[in-house]
């Protein structure tokens, strides 16, 4: 009877087990992954300051080669020249400009301080001439300049003429003789 009962119980524990050893495999699905999206962004160019505005701005050409002009903005810069041709102007024969002019203006502004600013000058045939407080000056020194006697300059010889031999009066001729 033992026997009977340890093979029903191995019958039952067989019967428990599946039939076939065949078990399919997990299934997994590929990854799935959203592109990143990019959208480009509108940009527009803002400036990094308020502009500023022109107040006032005027430009004169009569023709006869003078100039003049003049502006000013709502930030304080004021800038002003006017220029005419000197006598002897005009185009080359290639059609360049010739010459000079005389032109003298100004400008001003405000420095980082709150200070004002103001250049004058006039540019002619003597160059560029700027006048100004901002401009540096000479250091004034309490010692005069020392007078320099001027250097010395060796004498040069005087001039003569290398020795030129004398012609003689007898210059003979050249006198071909036919036969």
């Amino acid at each position: 009877m033992k026997i009977f009962i340890v093979a029903a119980l191995a019958l039952v524990a067989a019967a428990d087990r599946p039939q076939s050893s065949y078990r399919p495999r997990p299934a997994y699905s590929a990854p799935t992954y959203s592109a990143p999206t990019y959208s480009a962004s509108t940009y527009t160019a803002q400036p990094s300051y308020k502009p500023i505005a022109i107040l006032e701005e005027k430009n004169v050409h009569p023709g006869d080669g003078s100039y003049n002009f003049h502006f000013s903005t709502e930030n304080g810069i004021y800038r002003s020249e006017s220029g005419v041709p000197l006598p002897g102007y005009g185009k080359n024969a290639y059609g360049q400009p010739e010459g000079s002019y005389r032109q003298e203006g100004s400008w001003s502004y405000s420095d980082g301080y709150g200070n004002p600013v103001k250049v004058t000058f006039v540019a002619d045939k003597n160059g560029y001439q700027p006048s100004s407080d901002i401009l540096p000056t000479p250091v004034p020194t309490q010692y005069p300049t020392p007078a320099v006697d001027p250097a010395y300059v060796e004498p040069q010889p005087a001039y003569q003429p290398a020795y030129v031999e004398p012609q003689s009066a007898y210059q003979p001729a050249y006198q071909p003789a036919y036969n």
